[in-house]
C-alpha cells in the first residue's frame, strides 16, 4: 500500500511517516520503488487473543444435549482453524 494510506490509517501525518522510511524508522517494512515511492509491505496481521466457545441448555435433564452441543462447537471451531481450550 501507499505511504500515504498507511499512514491515514495509522493517524500518522504523511510527512513523518515519509521521514521515517527515510531514516529506517518505520515501525512496519517498506520498500521504495525505482520511481521514488514508498510502498509499505502488507503482511496479515497476526490475531491475538483466545476462543471461547458458549453452549447451554434449559435444565439438567439435558446433559447429554450439552455434551453433544459442546462437542459440535469444538469440532466446528477446529475446522476454522481455532483452538478452544477445554
Amino acid at each position: 500500500m501507499k505511504l500515504s494510506e498507511w499512514a491515514a490509517r495509522n493517524g500518522v501525518h504523511y510527512q513523518t511517516a515519509w521521514a521515517w522510511a527515510k531514516e529506517g524508522r518505520m515501525p512496519v517494512p517498506v520498500v521504495q520503488t525505482p520511481s521514488g515511492m514508498w510502498l509499505v509491505e502488507e503482511s496479515t496481521p497476526e490475531v491475538v487473543g483466545r476462543t471461547v466457545a458458549y453452549c447451554r441448555v434449559s435444565s439438567g435433564d439435558q446433559k447429554a444435549d450439552l455434551d453433544r452441543q459442546v462437542s459440535r462447537v469444538v469440532q466446528g471451531a477446529g475446522g476454522l482453524g481455532l483452538a478452544v481450550p477445554h
